[in-house]
């Protein structure tokens, strides 16, 4: 049946160095200025003896990284490592503050979901309000956010995969099946799922894209004469295929919100590679120049 559209589901990216936009990007950053204010803990949470849902053990708060010393009995995460509410309160209103909308183990990069999260941390309601919305928030600038054309509600995908959306709005509201395609934004015409178009006229593939859109100058990369470097607004990420979009501010490099590979937007080499090349500079053009338009879309090879 396609995507089952979202308005506000947390799927995290790491952070960026050049940000990601989105036809809705102006949207998210105002409504960052609209989130409420981070809860502040007057007295510590601790975990009730008598719960049986939880697996109590002895040792160290493996998540007080700040050693805070906190009093609460110790409970094993999904993964195993040992938190008390407050610790895991601190480390993933940490991440969340720095733009991430996953919840990662400290020690062993393992995920949580915020299911867990919120019931280990003892989240009060006043930190459910905030970590919700910071979660949409990350969560929006990392990823396409587009409008429904039925409805109009705010719309992410969850299989990137896939091309045919099924909006449960317009869905419920008509009392059938309602589909619409994520690249054109008409309603969904052929069968499903796709990756490439759906039948409607006009619904381009990713290659084209590629090859028809706009240019991009890159306010803070210069050129051998110092100025302002142009290139394709549109790349498909060189390791796992996914079209990204540059913004124009910041440095040339960027991150993948799908296989988090940081990547120079210039010469389309990872992050690494470029600057070992390029002597270190995040600002100037690269040794091999500016990456002719893509021709291909790059298969990830998941290891």
């Amino acid at each position: 049946m396609g995507n089952i559209f979202t308005t506000e589901q947390s799927n995290v990216s790491r952070q960026q160095r050049s940000t990601l936009t989105t036809p809705q990007s102006n949207n998210s950053r105002q409504q960052r200025s609209t989130l409420p204010t981070p809860p502040s803990n007057n007295s510590e949470k601790c975990y009730d003896p008598q719960d049986s849902t939880l697996t109590f053990v002895d040792g160290e708060d493996d998540m007080d990284f700040l050693c805070n010393d906190y009093k609460s009995l110790r409970a094993k995460m999904s993964c195993g490592h040992t938190v008390t509410p407050m610790s895991l309160t601190d480390l993933c209103r940490s991440l969340l503050d720095k733009g991430k909308s996953r919840f990662v183990c400290g020690n062993c990069d393992a995920e949580w979901s915020y299911e867990e999260v919120r019931k280990m941390a003892l989240l009060t309601p006043e930190e459910v309000d905030y970590f919700e919305k910071k979660l949409f928030v990350n969560a929006a600038s990392n990823f396409e956010v587009k409008k429904c054309p039925g409805c109009k509600s705010r719309v992410m995908r969850k299989d990137l995969s896939d091309l045919s959306v099924r909006c449960t709005v317009c869905t419920a509201n008509r009392g059938s099946t309602y589909m619409f395609c994520w690249q054109c934004l008409s309603e969904w015409k052929g069968p499903v799922p796709r990756s490439d178009r759906c039948e409607n006229d006009g619904c381009q593939s990713p290659l084209g894209i590629l090859r028809t859109c706009g240019d991009v100058v890159l306010n803070s990369v210069k050129d051998a004469r110092g100025r302002p470097l142009k290139c394709p607004s549109r790349r498909a990420c060189p390791t796992c295929g996914m079209l990204v979009r540059h913004d124009g501010e910041k440095c040339k490099n960027i991150c993948c919100t799908q296989c988090e590979v940081e990547f120079c937007f210039v010469c389309l080499k990872t992050t690494e590679e470029c600057l070992e090349l390029n002597e270190e500079s995040w600002f100037e053009v690269c040794s091999t120049g500016v990456a002719p338009r893509q021709t291909s879309i790059p298969v990830w090879q998941r290891r």
